[in-house]
C-alpha cells in the first residue's frame, strides 16, 4: 500500500470520528460561538515493534477534553475525559 493511500485513509477516519464525535457532543456545546472549533489531532508516538502502543493510533482535542484511539485490528475507542470506551469493533477482531 502506499504512504498516500495510507495517509487518505487515515484522513477518512479522523473526519468520520471528528464527524461523530460532534453529532454526539452537540447538546454540551457552549451557546457562545465566538471561539473557533479546535477539531481532532493526531498525537505523535513512535514506539519500537514489540512495545506497548506499537500500531495503535491516537487523536485528541485538548479543549473539548476528548479522545480517540485506534488498535492495530480497527477496534476504534472514544474517551469525553473519563476513560476511553469501546465504540466500534472491527468484523476482523475475534
Amino acid at each position: 500500500m502506499k504512504l498516500s493511500s495510507v495517509g487518505v485513509a487515515l484522513s477518512i477516519a479522523a473526519a468520520t470520528i471528528g464527524l461523530t464525535a460532534h453529532a454526539g457532543d452537540h447538546r454540551k456545546a457552549e451557546k457562545d460561538h465566538r471561539h473557533a472549533a479546535s477539531g481532532m489531532q493526531a498525537v505523535a508516538v513512535s514506539p519500537k515493534a514489540g512495545e506497548p502502543g506499537y500500531g495503535w493510533q491516537y487523536f485528541s482535542d485538548a479543549r473539548k477534553a476528548r479522545a480517540v484511539v485506534i488498535s492495530p485490528n480497527g477496534d476504534y475507542y472514544y474517551s469525553r475525559g473519563d476513560g476511553l470506551q469501546l465504540v466500534y469493533k472491527s468484523a476482523t477482531t475475534a
